[in-house]
């Protein structure tokens, strides 16, 4: 069964204390320069509550205007113009440069369509599909609210050669996972196999750090895919938390060198 649990007791304090470790590798040159470079505009479709909250109560959404944002929006607006997306279409795609799809919910076969397009046009996605989260959800199971438990990215991952398995090592606690000069933090965390892409597009994928990371290129854009969302699960930072996620845009931009 679906033994991963809801373990959210202690998770942002492990990261801090186990992330001060890879704060002090230096978070530079494995991946390429920061993505910050350039600014522009990047795309942002999740189930977490990375952009805003949910509230439960008129009281609480209104004491929300001045509560601060999750470190990864905070991240993410000092490198450039942030677009929270509802509806992956070419219109909205047409709008940004870079698209971070972090458990996001089930996408349409319509959004589907439009984000391959966009991909084999140059687009360049990050996309984060765990196959269990570890957060203790904050509303009743089953509400809308929360966050999605289960990620339900198989219709694209299976567009571009991937496969999402459960993952099978560790015991559901967060462990450290070295990725090129850095420590990801990785509770199980899920594992990608290659399978011939569906759609009749071609799509060029390799795996690496046992399966859980994968890099591809689709006609003439970039997918990285991530099996495992402790990183983004996580707020406060964890110590070396923005490097960590300027690695892997780095990684969405440029590839891993």
């Amino acid at each position: 069964g679906l033994t991963k649990g809801w373990l959210a007791v202690g998770l942002s304090a492990v990261l801090g204390l186990g992330a001060v470790a890879a704060a002090s590798l230096g978070f530079d040159g494995v991946f390429g320069d920061d993505v910050a470079e350039g600014g522009g505009r990047t795309g942002l479709m999740s189930s977490l509550p990375l952009y805003r909250a949910p509230e439960s109560s008129v009281a609480e959404a209104l004491a929300a205007q001045s509560v601060r944002h999750h470190w990864v929006r905070a991240v993410l607006e000092k490198r450039g113009t942030l677009e929270p997306l509802d509806v992956l279409d070419p219109d909205s795609l047409g709008q940004i440069d870079r698209l971070l799809l972090v458990q996001p919910r089930a996408l349409t076969a319509a959004e589907n369509v439009a984000l391959d397009s966009w991909v084999r046009a140059g687009g360049k996605v990050l996309l984060v599909a765990d196959p269990l989260l570890v957060g203790e959800p904050r509303f009743a199971l089953g509400d809308p609210r929360n966050p999605q438990a289960i990620s339900l990215s198989g219709p694209i991952l299976a567009r571009w050669g991937l496969t999402l398995e459960p993952g099978k090592d560790g015991d559901g606690g967060v462990r450290f996972v070295s990725v090129g000069e850095h420590d990801l933090p990785v509770a199980l965390g899920g594992r990608f196999s290659l399978r011939p892409a569906a759609g009749g597009g071609h799509a060029d994928c390799r795996l690496r750090n046992n399966a859980l990371i994968a890099e591809c290129s689709i006609g003439a854009g970039r997918v990285v895919a991530l099996a495992d969302a402790t990183l983004f699960e996580s707020d406060p930072a964890p110590a070396g938390a923005e490097d960590m996620l300027s690695a892997f845009l780095g990684m969405m931009r440029d590839g891993s060198r």
